[in-house]
């Protein structure tokens, strides 16, 4: 007689997976939060005030195929965290809450539970709180058994006193740094540095001699050091997103006074900025790309790549995760924030974003 499990799915882990080992987790991190855990819906109050809601659901990308190869899970729950709490922030919404759709070809708890404490440390660092979510088990969605994905979706509020003052020309520009490609840019990545893998009626042949495009050499390509980077590949590639909002709300909170914040994701600077300046085109944002040290992650994928710098710029973030434009005159933002650029008048047809210089790869 058939069963559930010889399918591919085995229920009984996926309940000790959410009873036994992700609920606990969740009431270390937010007493009380984890008797929320398992009801078919999260729950959360509506903080006193509010009056709408902002909404933003992400992932990692391509990223999570690395993270997956070599069982490297510590930091990618974080980087999920980033791409979604990170957009809800500037989008003018502090995030509250959150949740996560784990999705795996084969349930490993003891492995797979690395994901869901990189989400509960992500939460707590972007203030935001894992109430709910979705384990699926879902066999022959993914081409190999230790493939997995994670996606999430935050809900953020809006707080009247986070409201942007006008854009104008000579406010400065701060870029928070990202140390790498965060979560973005990794099919090129993959392709550049020989960590994708094949298909077609070959890809058994180059699996047994472990050619290219196939596991093994993708691992072996992973784990290769290098001396540019001063670590091995997956170290660079995998370096966990940083989450800035915290830096940023303490400087709110002090009386800074921000024109807006753009997240750097796909499409870099050049194609994330404008998002912000709200269809004014009297004024640009001019970047001095020489302003910081881009990680060597950057100029190494350029150099193996053969990659343009307007590619690399509309590409990746070239280690600029989240910019903020602040008044004229006053006190800069406190460091990590760099001052990297500066609002200016437009001329018709010019870009709303100039990047200026080049990178300081020293």
């Amino acid at each position: 007689m058939l069963t559930y499990k010889q399918s591919g799915v085995d229920i009984e882990p996926a309940t000790h997976f959410k009873k036994v080992m992700i609920r606990p987790r969740i009431e270390t991190a937010w007493p009380g939060g984890g008797k929320e855990i398992g009801r078919f819906a999260g729950r959360g109050q509506i903080p006193i005030g509010a009056k709408r809601i902002d909404v933003s659901t992400d992932g990692t990308g391509t990223k999570i195929i690395l993270a997956a190869l070599l069982e490297m899970f510590d930091g990618i729950g974080q980087d999920a965290v980033a791409m979604g709490a990170v957009d809800t922030y500037v989008a003018g919404a502090l995030p509250l809450y959150l949740v996560d759709t784990l999705a795996v070809a084969r349930l490993e708890p003891e492995k797979h539970i690395k994901i869901i404490e990189s989400v509960i440390r992500g939460c707590l660092l972007a203030g935001c709180q894992l109430i709910g979510g979705e384990t699926a088990q879902l066999p022959g969605m993914f081409k190999y058994p230790w493939m997995v994905n994670l996606d999430v979706t935050v809900i953020g509020f809006h707080n009247p006193d986070m409201a942007f003052i006008p854009l104008e020309p000579r406010q400065r520009v701060y870029g928070w740094p990202s140390y790498g490609p965060a979560s973005n840019g990794f099919s090129l990545l993959r392709e550049i540095f020989g960590l994708t893998l094949g298909e077609g009626f070959f890809q058994p042949l180059w699996e047994c001699f472990g050619w290219q495009r196939s596991v093994k050499k993708a691992r072996k390509n992973l784990e290769r050091y290098w001396p540019e980077l001063e670590s091995t590949l997956a170290e660079a590639l995998l370096e966990p997103t940083p989450i800035w909002i915290s830096h940023a709300e303490e400087a709110r909170r002090k009386g800074m006074k921000f024109a807006g914040h753009a997240h750097i994701t796909g499409e870099g600077m050049g194609g994330n900025i404008p998002r912000i300046l709200n269809g004014n085109e009297n004024v640009k944002v001019v970047i001095n790309r020489s302003a910081w040290q881009r990680p060597p992650i950057f100029r190494l994928a350029q150099e193996v790549g053969q990659i343009s710098d307007e590619e690399m710029d509309r590409v990746f973030n070239q280690g600029i995760m989240m910019i903020s434009i602040i008044p004229v005159n006053g006190p800069g933002l406190k460091p990590p924030a760099m001052l990297i650029g500066e609002m200016q008048k437009r001329k018709p047809h010019e870009p709303q974003v100039e990047l200026v210089g080049k990178y300081n790869d020293a």
